[in-house]
């Protein structure tokens, strides 16, 4: 490593650097020593450090912030992501892309009832999926069937090779739980196979009752349990300086009303009222300001704010542990295979950069674990020397991304930037999805 001195600080800055090797720098008139690094491996991995797979699919740690040097990475290591938290040997770990925007899930239909032997069933199946597209069919009975599974099936694979969409479209006969049966079934699953960008299609019928499949056991609660023992259904908010700026311009200002400890979805009081003796409606606020000594205590144990996981705040399900649970549900394939329910929590949806490759663990969604940490302010922050020396967009707290854990077969939790809010949504409108992974180093 070169040793270089400088007189000044000028001197410095106006010095052309080397860009193949790291340097140590010292300013002579204020004894500063300045470290440009290039590729410095480490084996304690911090927030803001980059991720990287080496030629042997080895996962290498690079010192974040300005040692971060682009251009010197070797052509052979594959990018993965940057760390965003570490707890003990669980290293975080999010997808360096996060821009692609991706729908949530995969695209099933059940037919619960036939009440015509003449159906019209409109799906999305187009190349692009722009338009409407019917399906004709003509059943020889209105039992739910093997025969009549296999009639829409042979209708919608004819309909979709007609309208240039080249996945897999199928029907068949599944007991209840959307298991294929041969006989004895409750439903007929009408499903692509191949639904690359993860989709729900709104669809309609005529002669048939069709609706999207239920998958299963999925987590949906407004509830969220605070580690003082209460609940609270204030569960919304996942950021706490959004909050306080939120609260600012928009809180209540208790000088005509009695002083309460707002609960449930009921605007906090501003920060002024909390903090600032001078503030129009401070002389109210001395219960809560006995109670939970800071705002940021009175939004957390108050009224929910989510603290990052990392404070211990909420027993809050992470992206790990909901993929072990929901991530695996596969369902039967036309060609006699499986696939996943879930594909967008079971791995990143990108993988030009050979992420299943990683042998620390597979990529999910982040949960609201994760996302707790993903939107902090100071999460972000402390990613942004990384991501700006790599040349790539800022993570941005204010964009809307969804959240791995479902609200309900139709949707999912979701975050909205901008406000800082988590609340549930439709998966069928389209939002970024970024990838996570936890390693264990």
């Amino acid at each position: 490593m070169a040793i270089k001195n400088y007189p000044n600080k000028a001197a410095y800055d106006a010095a052309v650097k080397p860009t193949m090797e790291s340097q140590v720098s010292m300013i002579e008139t204020t004894r500063e020593i300045i470290v440009d690094g290039v590729n410095v491996i480490t084996t304690e991995p911090a927030p803001g450090d980059l991720v990287m797979l080496d030629e042997s699919n080895t996962i290498r740690y690079l010192k974040g912030g300005s040692w971060i040097q682009k251009a010197i990475i070797p052509s052979a290591w594959t990018h993965v992501g940057y760390v965003v938290a570490r707890k003990g040997r669980k290293v975080l770990v999010i997808d360096k892309t996060g821009t692609d925007e991706k729908y949530l899930d995969v695209c099933q239909y059940a037919i619960t009832a036939i009440s015509s032997t003449t159906l019209a069933i409109k799906l999305r199946m187009s190349p692009d999926y722009a338009v409407d597209t019917t399906v004709d069919v003509t059943l020889t009975s209105t039992a739910i069937d093997t025969t009549s599974a296999t009639e829409i099936s042979a209708a919608v694979a004819a309909k979709a090779e007609e309208v240039g969409d080249t996945k897999a479209w199928w029907a068949y006969l599944a007991d209840a739980n959307g298991n294929k049966v041969e006989s004895d079934g409750t439903q007929i699953i009408i499903q692509c196979d191949e639904c690359v960008d993860y989709r729900f299609y709104v669809v309609s019928a005529t002669g048939c009752t069709i609706a999207l499949n239920a998958w299963g056991d999925m987590p949906a609660s407004d509830v969220y349990w605070k580690n003082d023992g209460g609940y609270t259904n204030y569960w919304g908010v996942m950021n706490r300086a959004r909050t306080r700026v939120w609260a600012t311009a928009n809180g209540r200002i208790p000088a005509s009303m009695e002083p309460v400890v707002k609960n449930g979805n009921d605007a906090p009081v501003r920060p002024s009222c909390f903090e600032d003796p001078t503030a129009e409606g401070y002389q109210y606020c001395a219960d809560i300001r006995a109670k939970f000594g800071t705002y940021d205590n009175y939004l957390h144990y108050g009224l929910g704010v989510m603290y990052p996981q990392k404070y211990g705040s909420f027993a809050l399900p992470g992206g790990a542990e909901l993929t072990a649970k929901y991530g695996p549900m596969t369902a039967p394939t036309k060609d006699g295979g499986t696939k996943a329910k879930f594909p967008a929590m079971n791995k990143a949806n990108i993988l030009s950069y050979a992420n299943e490759l990683l042998k620390g663990g597979m990529w999910f969604l982040p949960g609201c674990l994760e996302g707790c940490e993903l939107v902090n302010d100071e999460t972000l922050a402390i990613l942004a020397p990384s991501i700006t020396k790599m040349g790539t967009t800022a993570i941005n707290n204010g964009t809307t991304r969804w959240f791995a854990e479902r609200y309900s077969v139709n949707a999912a939790r979701i975050f909205r930037g901008s406000y800082g809010i988590l609340y549930s949504n439709y998966v069928s409108n389209r939002f970024r999805v970024q990838a996570v992974t936890l390693l264990d180093i």
